[in-house]
């Protein structure tokens, strides 16, 4: 149950959130990481590129003609021309380079421009250009005067931004005469960058999308399995364990879930079968274990019987027994439940029911009522079914009675039964016994007959002491509901209760008047015998202390 005020948030976005987030924050610091490898790759393979083109380059120039423009003025000279053609080659040749161009050693440590390839005149230096800045790959290059040196860093001049690289000139005579210089835009080598780190955030991008789709994929294929076992779990929560579900997840620890889920539903469906349905949904829902406790409750219980069942189980094999019994009591069991009552045992071929508990049920005298009659509609039915088996035919015996009783779970602490005890289960199973007497079928008591003599028609048949009893009680024989009777029926058990009355008041002449009146079938053994002891008390008046109690000795 969760906490008041905590949030919760579903496992499908949870997972997505995580998976997906793993993988973003992967992927950024990959990016990042890799882009800033890249940048630095870049950098450093441009600058080994320049370090072999400058290299060839300047094997190329012929030092013995560069020697000869020395003067503004030679920039007409054929030299000139041959050498301005061989460095607009190289440039050419390397498109990424910007220029191309020589420079000679000046006095006082200074250099100036000698033969520059720029196509664009307005950019191009001129023979005896002055070189503004002389930078640490200028300095070192003429200082070695035969290493190749290119800039570790952008240097700014007039015409922009570059790294630059530098290789000595020489003569035939293997006299340093000066350096080819090459120069790389920045924004160059930044353009490079940049396009292989867009790729790289392209890439990035791409995989990001997919783990997108392969998050929600992911997330479903553990959540909807998952979701699918809580779902089912709360079935189980509320006691509905006959939905079947079963994990077609390939992950290894949900179906290992979902078989154990399975198993506890079988043993909860075995369980149930042994106690009241309502009392383990109710200690399912309230999270609950069985312990020793009871409680009073007012309740109403229901003893049956199958009459001459000893001599009927004589007379059949067990196989036939076994079938007769299971039809028997699935029968009885349902009708008792689907009048809201709960079957607490079978006995034998007996069987105890309670209403009202574990659970308040409203008029649940009239529900223990329903379902004798029920019952008795019922075996009508079981009776025909075994009738085409070719087995005997049962009659069944009840007693109900209303009243409190202590219910709850008795026993000890590792075997416990749900059950009631007390007086008044005590009584409903002697009225059940004490239909042999009275040749009947369903009696009831005078508590239950209190709750439910609007509902239901029921005759009083006598005022009895039951065995193990010191006081009196009324018994009533349970005819019909008193919707379902005629207006006959109903006039007759009027009359007969009448004439009852009478009977208890010393009135035996009237009440036999009344009794004899209503004889209509000699099998009515009720009927019978209270116009026998009428006709008996009319002859030979008993004394005084007459109450018309009968105490019956036997169960």
């Amino acid at each position: 149950m969760k906490a008041p005020g905590t949030r919760s948030i579903s496992l499908r976005i949870t997972l997505f959130t995580a998976f997906l987030g793993t993988v973003i924050f992967t992927t950024i610091l990959n990016a990042g990481i890799s882009s800033l490898h890249v940048k630095n790759l870049i950098g450093h393979t441009i600058r080994e590129k320049l370090h072999v083109a400058v290299g060839i380059g300047a094997r190329q120039i012929s030092g013995d003609l560069h020697a000869l423009i020395n003067n503004p003025d030679d920039i007409n000279k054929e030299e000139f021309k041959t050498l301005f053609n061989q460095l607009d080659k190289i440039r050419v040749i390397n498109p990424d380079i910007k220029n191309v161009y020589t420079i000679r050693e000046g006095p006082g440590g200074g250099a100036y421009f000698v033969v520059d390839s720029d196509p664009k005149t307005s950019e191009r230096a001129t023979i005896g250009h002055k070189v503004i800045e002389i930078t640490p790959a200028i300095k070192e290059a003429f200082a070695s005067r035969n290493k190749i040196v290119v800039e570790n860093r952008y240097f700014t001049d007039e015409w922009g931004t570059f790294v630059s690289g530098f290789a000595p000139i020489f003569k035939s005579s293997g006299e340093f005469e000066a350096l080819l210089g090459m120069d790389i835009l920045a924004e160059t080598v930044k353009g490079h960058q940049l396009n292989n780190i867009l790729a790289i955030l392209m890439t990035s991008l791409i995989v990001t999308i997919a783990a997108v789709f392969l998050s929600l994929i992911i997330s479903r294929k553990i959540a909807c399995p998952i979701s699918e076992v809580t779902t089912d779990m709360g079935e189980i929560k509320n006691f509905n364990l006959d939905t079947a579900f079963e994990s077609t997840s390939i992950i290894h620890e949900i179906r290992e879930m979902t078989d154990a889920l399975d198993s506890m539903k079988k043993g909860l469906r075995s369980f149930k079968k042994y106690v009241p349905t309502e009392l383990v949904s109710d200690l399912i829902k309230l999270k609950k274990e069985a312990s020793l406790e009871v409680e009073n409750r007012n309740v109403s219980i229901l003893f049956t019987d199958i009459r001459d069942f000893t001599t009927i189980s004589e007379k059949i094999s067990p196989e036939d027994l076994a079938m007769m019994v299971g039809i028997y009591f699935s029968e009885m069991t349902r009708t008792i439940m689907n009048t809201g009552g709960i079957v607490d045992k079978y006995i034998g071929d007996a069987i105890m029911a309670l209403w009202g508990t574990p659970h308040d049920l409203a008029d649940h005298p009239l529900a223990a009522c329903k379902a004798a009659l029920d019952c008795r509609a019922r075996e009508i039915e079981i009776n025909k079914t075994l009738a085409e088996k070719g087995l005997p035919m049962l009659f069944t015996r009840m007693g109900i009675n209303t009243g409190d009783a202590l219910v709850g779970n008795v026993g000890y602490d590792r075997r416990m039964s749900y059950t009631a005890i007390g007086d008044s289960v005590n009584l409903a199973a002697r009225l059940e016994g004490i239909n042999k007497f009275y040749h009947t079928a369903v009696i009831i008591s005078e508590s239950t007959y209190a709750c439910v003599h609007e509902q239901v028609l029921a005759r009083f048949i006598d005022l009895v002491v039951v065995k193990g009893k010191t006081c009196g009680v009324r018994i009533y024989e349970l005819i019909s509901l008193r919707e379902n009777a005629d207006e006959d029926s109903i006039k007759r058990v009027e009359q007969h209760n009448r004439a009852m009355e009478l009977y208890i008041d010393k009135k035996w002449p009237e009440a036999c008047e009344i009794f004899n009146g209503l004889r209509r079938d000699s099998d009515d053994y009720p009927l019978q015998m209270m116009i026998e002891r009428c006709e008996k008390f009319i002859a030979e008046p008993p004394g005084d202390d007459f109450v018309g109690l009968v105490a019956l000795r036997n169960k």
